[in-house]
């Protein structure tokens, strides 16, 4: 009898033991797994009192100013043109930082909800390279709200970067800034209009590399080439109405060069835009010098040169033509450069 308490003693002694050292290690782990998070919790208050920014009542760590982008990235470049100077042309983060905004504001549009142009440049936030804007849109969607953001957010990005010497857009994006100020749309169009509009909008040759827009004038004259009589017309009668002979001038800026090598017509133009970008590097002037160096000063020379009418008839292509027919595949291939 006495040893079967004595065992049944022991048995609840040893119990008592495994739970003393069960509850021991478990607060053990508890002490540990507090240890982990303060430390953690610490690393992270260290990392944000060096990048945070303050956003209403909330704190996103790594967020910064567009002019804190600006200065970090560099949004502009130049590019020497012939007879002394230079061209100022956006880099791939310039281009991000107009494109982005550009769609912050038309994915608010296409969830009914507006700014109705009320933000400011402290408003504009980029995490990395994400664009957004800290102000909650409180304005019906309406497109007429649209263009007001648009006009807004062009007039806050035409900061001194993205300025010349007269205080003007630079060349570069001076077509997808007075499209923003001033659109080609009224606030009520059609819904085809609309569409159209907003088309371009994303795909302006301002926001894509001076590369894409170049294959893309290339893709355009091929595909003219193989057009039916009324889609060539189409086509003619939007490149007649621009009048932009001085494109036909190889050095359109030199007063010794007064008579253009191409034909003043829709073919010519085509003809010139086409031969220009395949063989601009090979033309050389009377001191047998190259004009052009290299494909990429070709290309950004091309863009700032041409910035207005490669932006208007890409403009009217889409507008009037869709980019549709012979021109879907080009334009496909561009949007997704």
């Amino acid at each position: 009898m006495a040893s079967c308490q004595e065992r049944k003693r022991a048995e609840r002694e040893a119990r008592k033991k495994v739970a003393q050292a069960f509850k021991e290690g478990a607060i053990w782990r508890l002490k540990l797994r507090i240890l982990t998070w303060l430390m953690w919790i610490l690393l992270c208050a260290e990392w944000i009192s060096t990048n945070r920014v303050h956003d209403g009542l909330r704190m996103i760590p790594g967020e910064r100013s567009v002019r804190q982008y600006m200065n970090k990235y560099g949004v502009v470049g130049t590019r020497p043109i012939e007879g002394g100077g230079s061209a100022v042309v956006c880099t791939k983060y310039g281009r991000n930082l107009w494109s982005g905004f550009i769609k912050v504001i038309t994915d608010a549009h296409n969830r009914h909800q507006s700014w109705g142009g009320q933000f400011t440049m402290e408003d504009l936030r980029m995490s990395g390279h994400r664009c957004r804007i800290k102000r909650e849109p409180m304005c019906d969607g309406s497109f007429a709200n649209l263009l007001l953001d648009l006009a807004t957010l062009a007039r806050l990005l035409l900061v001194d970067e993205f300025k010349d010497s007269q205080g003007d857009p630079i060349s570069y994006i001076r077509e997808l800034y007075n499209l923003m100020v001033s659109p080609t749309v009224g606030s009520c169009p059609s819904k085809a209009k609309k569409e159209k509009f907003l088309k371009f909008l994303h795909n302006h040759p301002a926001v894509k590399s001076p590369r894409a827009v170049t294959i893309l004038i290339s893709a355009v004259f091929q595909a003219y080439k193989s057009m039916g009589q009324i889609e060539k017309k189409t086509v003619d009668d939007l490149v007649a109405k621009m009048k932009f002979n001085k494109v036909l001038l190889f050095k359109y800026n030199d007063p010794n060069n007064t008579l253009p090598s191409y034909a003043p017509n829709p073919s010519g133009l085509f003809r010139f835009l086409r031969n220009f970008q395949q063989h601009g590097g090979d033309a050389n002037q009377g001191d047998k010098k190259q004009n052009i160096s290299n494909l990429e000063e070709l290309e950004y020379i091309a863009s700032y040169r041409f910035s207005t009418f490669i932006s208007m008839l890409i403009e009217d292509l889409v507008m009037e033509l869709d980019m549709q027919g012979m021109l879907q595949y080009a334009w496909e291939n561009y949007t997704r450069a």
